[in-house]
């Protein structure tokens, strides 16, 4: 067991012998240990999500393994949507993640919402990619929490530094516009972003067409 009490992941190949609070556990430390083959990441992401589902359809709410999963947890979990990992990986991460929000019900909608906000409030390049890849990601299986943070005060104006190209950072736009794309399948969604994204979508479209121009269209962010 690590210091916190939580079994290492090393003692995942013995799980039937612990209870599922105790299997979650091991999964988790499993993949905050970072630095595994993308097999096992998914092999663990897998059986996170079957212990999620699991734990959805369960009677038992009082016992619930989302019990378990804090801001780290969570944190850790939504970062394998980042677009740097393996596809296979992002698409395993994305089950859990919508496994985790059904199971968790309002405290995942903040979970998720936490996440976003903080990794935005700090505004490295690193943490607007991760942000903006779980607002992508999770916009079609839990669009209700994402539309809200999508909208919230304050949020799309926030984005005229990357708009007005001071970060020169294509992996950034890349993930903005990812994020853009899933967010304009909404109506108000879409109406916000044309009031303050247009003239920085127009720039993108000039500088590169034929590697943007898909972003754009497929989000209809000028349909009348």
């Amino acid at each position: 067991m690590d210091q916190r009490g939580t079994p290492a992941a090393s003692e995942l190949k013995q799980t039937d012998k612990f209870s599922v609070t105790e299997q979650t556990q091991l999964l988790l430390a499993r993949l905050m240990e970072g630095g595994q083959e993308d097999d096992d990441t998914c092999q663990a992401l897998d059986e996170l999500t079957k212990l999620l589902d699991d734990d959805a359809a369960s009677n038992a709410k009082a016992k619930s393994i989302c019990d378990v999963l804090d801001d780290i947890c969570v944190d850790t979990i939504l970062g394998y949507l980042d677009m740097r990992q393996a596809e296979r990986v992002r698409d395993r991460a994305l089950l859990a993640t919508s496994s985790y929000l059904k199971a968790a019900g309002d405290k995942g909608s903040r979970g998720l919402q936490n996440f976003f906000f903080d990794r935005i409030k700090r505004g490295t390049y690193d943490d607007y990619i991760v942000a903006f890849c779980v607002a992508a990601a999770v916009f079609p299986v839990a669009p209700e929490p994402t539309i809200e943070m999508f909208l919230s005060e304050g949020f799309l104006p926030s984005l005229d530094p990357l708009m007005r190209r001071k970060w020169k950072s294509r992996k950034v736009e890349t993930a903005c516009l990812d994020m853009l794309n899933a967010a304009a399948m909404h109506p108000e969604c879409r109406e916000a972003i044309r009031k303050y994204c247009t003239d920085w979508l127009e720039e993108v479209v000039d500088q590169d067409p034929e590697e943007m121009t898909h972003e754009i269209h497929s989000a209809n962010l000028r349909c009348k």
